[in-house]
């Protein structure tokens, strides 16, 4: 089997995850890209990009008024 070599896996999601909430994503989505992209374990690069709720919007309506 084909291994395929450094998938760059980004996650952008609201400020607020601990330390630990994020190790744990970074080890499952690691497991993912493992099981069913043929990846090699040590290059799977998880990035975590948090942005403020002043910074994110969904439906046209920023989250930081979402529930006003």
């Amino acid at each position: 089997q084909e291994r395929f070599s450094m998938p760059l896996v980004q996650v952008t999601m609201l400020t607020g995850r601990s330390a630990d909430q994020k190790r744990k994503l970074a080890q499952r989505i690691t497991d993912a890209m493992v099981e069913e992209a043929a990846a090699r374990r040590e290059a799977v690069v998880v990035v975590f990009n948090e942005v403020s709720k002043e910074s994110y919007a969904s439906g046209g309506v920023l989250m930081a008024d979402k529930g006003k």
